[in-house]
C-alpha cells in the first residue's frame, strides 16, 4: 500500500516550508531554552495520531492554501522547556499553565518560521495557537493527510 501520495504542487512539498519550520523550532529552543532539536526524516500521513499527550494547531492560510500545523508535545518534556523558557519550575503546574506554555512555544515557532517565509512571499497571516490534549484534536485535523516532521529533544 506504502504512504500516501501528496500532490507536488501541496505547498508542504515545497522544502521552505518544512526547513523553515524546522529551523523555527531549533532556533526557539536553542535561543528561548538552551535546548537542543534533532529532526528525523519528515513522512505523509492519513488518519495520524499523536503519540504524545499535548497537541497545539494553528491555521495556516494564504490566498493560495488554507491547512494547519500542529505540534506534539510530550507532556514532561514540555515542563522541562517551559521550566527553561520561564527560569522557574513548572513541573508543579497545572495541565491549564502547562497547555498556555506549550501554545506559547508554538506561538513563538511559527512566528519564527512565518517571518522567513513570508520574506520568500508565502504571505502567511497570523495564526491564534490553540493548545489541547492531543485526545482532543478536532476530528477535521486528525483525519486529513499530514506531513509528520517529527523530532526530540
Amino acid at each position: 500500500m506504502g504512504a500516501p501520495k501528496i500532490d507536488p504542487k501541496h505547498p508542504f512539498m515545497d522544502g521552505a516550508i518544512v526547513t523553515n519550520l524546522a529551523n523555527g523550532v531549533v532556533e526557539t529552543l536553542r535561543m528561548m531554552a538552551e535546548t537542543d532539536a534533532i529532526f528525523s526524516k519528515p513522512f505523509a500521513e492519513t488518519n495520524w495520531s499523536s503519540p504524545t499527550e499535548l497537541s497545539v494547531y494553528l491555521s495556516v492560510n494564504n490566498q493560495n492554501y488554507k491547512g494547519q500545523i500542529l505540534f506534539h508535545f510530550n507532556k514532561n518534556v514540555a515542563c522541562q522547556i517551559i521550566s527553561r523558557m520561564v527560569g522557574e519550575d513548572s513541573t508543579l503546574a497545572s495541565d491549564e499553565e502547562i497547555l498556555d506554555g506549550v501554545g506559547e512555544m508554538a506561538n513563538i515557532f511559527y512566528g519564527a518560521a512565518k517571518a522567513k517565509l513570508n520574506m520568500i512571499g508565502f504571505n502567511l497571516v497570523t495564526s491564534i495557537p490553540k493548545p489541547c490534549f492531543a485526545k482532543n484534536i478536532p476530528k477535521r485535523l486528525s483525519q486529513n493527510l499530514s506531513v509528520v516532521i517529527p523530532f526530540t529533544v
